[in-house]
């Protein structure tokens, strides 16, 4: 982290992509764009020589792609954040494997970037603050698909070391173990790189309990338990049930106004 702002440099193949992202970025006084790379090699080089706090970083580019790019930037500084901007939505678990800061896709808007942008400074304020890196910061994993599609309609999930883009409406709950995050479809259990409260953002999914996110067009009932809890049963299947924490109860209620 430089005293003078926080620097980054841009990674695009595509001339005036790279200038809109250089345009954009350059309006906020806390942040210095130093230098746009064409392709991968040219890019590991810049960040060897400039050491930036971010990277933003196309994916299909000649020579090297922006993944293999990105695992060889955070060999040389975990630390340095990446902001993917792309049109493939299907690397989007890759990346968040490589604890992406964000992943835009495009074509993107100046509102779409601005987002981005203001979420890296605020984060750099924040260890200005602080003095040191915070660990659990690193850990952040941002879904924020773009504004313009409101809700996402497919998640990547994975299986057998496929990925593999599953339907929304497809999915009949979601749920974590040994802190891992699984989607379950009619048939197939899928595990994925989202964490619930990622899915949460971008889909109608209903919180049930602190490990479960439903699909409220999937149930078949819904029963009481005890002590003032419930059960959901889902149209999967198996006939999934689905906890509802107490602290719940009162917001299915309010969703299904019974």
């Amino acid at each position: 982290m430089n005293n003078d702002g926080l620097h980054c440099i841009i990674v695009e193949d595509e001339f005036p992509a790279a200038e809109e992202l250089k345009y954009i970025i350059s309006r906020y006084e806390d942040i210095i764009v130093d230098g746009i790379a064409s392709n991968g090699e040219e890019g590991i080089k810049f960040v060897k020589y400039k050491r930036p706090d971010a990277v933003f970083l196309d994916i299909n580019m000649p020579i090297k792609n922006g993944i293999e790019l990105a695992k060889e930037i955070k060999e040389f500084d975990e630390y340095i954040d990446i902001i993917f901007v792309t049109a493939y939505e299907e690397y989007a678990v890759e990346a968040f494997k490589l604890y992406a800061l964000d992943y835009v896709l495009k074509p993107f808007n100046e509102k779409r970037i601005e987002i981005s942008v203001k979420r890296l400074i605020e984060k750099w304020k924040q260890k200005s603050k602080e003095s040191v890196l915070v660990p659990e910061m690193l850990n952040e994993i941002i879904n924020k698909i773009d504004k313009e599609k409101k809700l996402i309609k497919k998640i990547p999930c994975e299986k057998n070391g496929r990925i593999v883009l599953i339907d929304i409406k497809d999915i009949f709950f979601c749920f974590t173990k040994n802190e891992k995050t699984y989607v379950k479809t009619l048939h197939e259990t899928y595990s994925i790189g989202y964490s619930l409260y990622q899915i949460e953002e971008k889909t109608n999914f209903f919180r049930t309990h602190r490990s479960y996110l439903v699909n409220m067009d999937n149930i078949k009932e819904i029963y009481s338990w005890f002590n003032g809890t419930y059960k959901l049963v889902m149209n999967d299947k198996e006939n999934s049930e689905i906890p509802i924490s107490r602290n719940n109860v009162k917001k299915l209620k309010k969703y299904l106004k019974i």
